[in-house]
């Protein structure tokens, strides 16, 4: 049943394992937790997991099955997230599937130049306005860094500018604590709510650190997040044969195992606050010692560490439309479509790194607009074939019969609308007609598109009080870390 203001896509949870494999990674996991134990060095976090009976050896804690257990049953199993404008709410459950960018690449492919630069702040809200104008981008990343702000205040920097750039929802990175506590207090400025009681209009992105740690930066994020009610995506960056082992099923039980162990943290410090399940992990390539994005085991790890997260009834924030190609070009739109349409397949909620090319470190606005065009064909693909009497077509097969044209029928024109996924972007003309037009590639188009969305595209505004509440957030952290 499609729910109104809600993105009706769901995959159809294609199955790479077994529910005896997925009973094995799961047990396995929990060996490590009580066996090998996980780092923490964040204090708050220590005293939490000590107190709720955990045991440990200086900064690394083992954690008993029963906190897995209680953890899982108080996470909530399903999760909102809201944009600020109005019909912008997703809701991830069971195989309910959304688009969305990635964040904090450190270059940029200049729309207008073809240049690879460094990011800045505009570029950060360039990529959001243009996902925010996208019909199948769901929700936000900062896709790059505002490396012309302060180092240390950056993260407040592309608050702002993701805030006052889309009325989509918001998921965002913070530097540590006081990163976290700002971001949530220009998030109820523009809410108006209180403590507690906040809508869901940013989600933090935070990370463990492979293999097996929760540092105090990113562990003290999710806390504050916790504590305020907000969603969390935590999710591990492990590379089989670096910071995982190489075996498929050994990255999926040490990221589980990171994951749960952060999901204990999370729910000891807000019993029932939102958590979604993160799985970023892939290979490192043992040519290049780069973390492969285009690499087939990337897709495979997403599509296990989805049905881990579905057997434990999560949401799953995972990865597609990602590629390891330079710029936009062909290599990138094979990965790219490969991993985003796998992705939908298996049902993970918030596929996310749409923008991404040279596995990660760059943000290119052509893939952004290329990838749109590809959620588009994925959706039409997980939403299947509807089989009934009408579609069917028994009816109209037999009055149009042998040698006839099913062009003038009313049945056709009614279902030409309602099956037929018709492109924005990719090209079905003749050559002809094509040539005739100009004889623009893909990757023309994908400019084109972008450069016009950009020059014509304004969400709705903040009213100016609350633009101005906002800009004195990061003012006063720049203040205070000029004061350090």
């Amino acid at each position: 049943m499609r729910i109104a203001g809600l993105p009706s896509r769901t995959g159809i949870g294609l199955n790479f394992l077994t529910k005896d494999q997925l009973n094995l990674i799961h047990l396995a996991t929990i060996h490590v937790l009580e066996k090998t134990g996980v780092g923490v060095y964040e204090a708050e976090a220590y005293r939490l997991l000590l107190d709720a009976g955990c045991t440990a050896s200086g900064s690394t804690v083992r954690i008993p099955e029963h906190l897995v257990a209680e953890a899982l049953k108080t996470a909530p199993k399903t999760v909102t997230l809201q944009g600020r404008g109005k019909g912008k709410t997703l809701r991830l459950e069971d195989k309910r599937v959304h688009f969305g960018l990635g964040s904090s690449t450190t270059n940029v492919i200049d729309l207008e130049t073809g240049e690879r630069r460094l990011s800045t702040k505009q570029d950060v809200g360039n990529a959001v306005r243009l996902a925010d104008a996208l019909p199948n981008i769901d929700f936000v990343m900062s896709l790059c860094s505002a490396l012309d702000t302060t180092k240390d205040v950056a993260d407040r920097h592309e608050v702002e500018a993701m805030l006052t750039n889309t009325e989509k929802p918001i998921i965002a990175i913070t530097f540590g604590r006081e990163g976290a506590k700002d971001a949530i207090k220009m998030v109820r400025l523009v809410t108006g709510d209180e403590p507690k009681k906040a809508k869901p209009v940013i989600t933090l992105y935070s990370e463990p650190i492979a293999p097996l740690q929760h540092d105090a930066t990113y562990t003290g994020n999710l806390i504050e997040f916790a504590k305020a009610g907000l969603p969390v995506v935590y999710g591990p960056c492990d590379q089989a044969g670096a910071t995982s082992p190489a075996t498929l099923a050994g990255t999926l039980v040490q990221a589980n195992a990171e994951v749960l162990s952060g999901l204990i943290i999370h729910q000891l410090v807000g019993r029932g606050a939102p958590f979604i399940y993160g799985v970023i992990s892939s290979i490192m390539d043992m040519k290049t010692t780069v973390m492969s994005y285009g690499a087939p085991e990337f897709t495979l790890i997403n599509a296990g560490a989805a049905q881990i997260a579905q057997l434990y009834g999560l949401p799953f924030f995972g990865t597609g439309g990602i590629t390891d190609a330079k710029v936009a070009d062909g290599q990138a739109v094979a990965e790219a479509a490969l991993s985003l349409g796998m992705a939908a397949l298996t049902g993970t909620n918030l596929i996310h790194d749409i923008g991404y090319v040279e596995s990660g470190l760059t943000g290119c606005f052509e893939m952004i607009v290329i990838c749109d065009e590809l959620a588009g064909m994925a959706s039409r693909i997980i939403q299947g074939i509807e089989v009934n009497d009408e579609t069917l077509a028994v009816d109209v097969i037999d009055k149009v019969g042998p040698g006839g044209t099913f062009l003038a029928e009313e049945h056709t024109l009614e279902f030409f609308q309602r099956e037929h996924w018709v492109p924005r972007l990719m090209n079905r003309q003749r050559r002809g007609p094509w040539s005739r037009s100009g004889g623009k590639d893909l990757m023309y188009l994908a400019r084109e598109t972008a450069m016009r969305i950009l020059k014509e595209h304004q969400p709705t505004p903040l009213p100016e009080d609350l633009r101005k509440g906002i800009r004195k957030v990061v003012e006063e952290a720049e203040g205070k870390r000029k004061e350090v």
